[in-house]
């Protein structure tokens, strides 16, 4: 079911290959991994998830609520590839953000997804279920990504809130230590910051 509905839009023919088979059943192994660890043991935990491990989970609601509703169920799939990918990176096991997406893959993974959901102590069947609502709060950035330049040449790239002003990303640019590097006994003449976009500084 799930290949299927993986191989691409659904309104184009597409070539059957067994080995596709193969890469979903991987998937499927590693989502459950989430869940279940080698023993057979239920390792989910009541945690508190951290901002980040949420707008994880609700960039990947948002994205497969809309897949869904416009047939592309192909990159649907590859949004939830994806959670379990960053999933796996930051370790995540925590129920708050893992019992949602057994109900967000369970229109792909009718069966997997129902056995999931009675490990976890539910009632009824996880089809039964209303479907994930995603929060916007959780999808706006809070950070941006400066190019940091020194004579117009990009010597990195840094991550900062985007709230600060235009005085506390320069202080913030001049205290990197790869920008001292490139200002010491130097004048700095100015520095020009672009809000959202881009940081130079400009030396002599």
């Amino acid at each position: 079911r799930m290949y299927e509905m993986f191989l691409g839009p659904i309104e184009q023919s597409k070539p059957w290959d067994t080995k596709g088979i193969d890469g979903i059943n991987k998937f499927i192994k590693r989502f459950w991994s989430l869940y279940i660890d080698r023993d057979d043991n239920w390792i989910l935990t009541e945690e508190k998830a951290t901002n980040e491990e949420l707008k994880i989970l609700h960039k990947t609601i948002k994205k497969v609520t809309e897949d869904i509703a416009n047939l592309s169920f192909n990159t649907a799939i590859s949004a939830m590839m994806v959670f379990v990918n960053e999933a796996k990176k930051m370790n995540i096991h925590k129920s708050e953000i893992l019992i949602p997406m057994i109900k967000l893959i369970a229109p792909f993974a009718p069966f997997i997804s129902e056995e999931l959901w009675h490990k976890a102590g539910k009632e009824g069947s996880v089809h039964h279920q209303k479907f994930p609502e995603y929060d916007e709060s959780y999808l706006k950035e809070s950070t941006v990504s400066y190019p940091i330049s020194v004579n117009g040449k990009k010597r990195g790239i840094e991550e900062f809130s985007k709230d600060l002003s235009k005085e506390e990303l320069e202080k913030k640019a001049l205290e990197l230590k790869y920008v001292k590097k490139w200002t010491e006994g130097k004048n700095v003449m100015k520095v020009i910051v672009v809000p959202g976009r881009m940081i130079n500084i400009v030396v002599k």
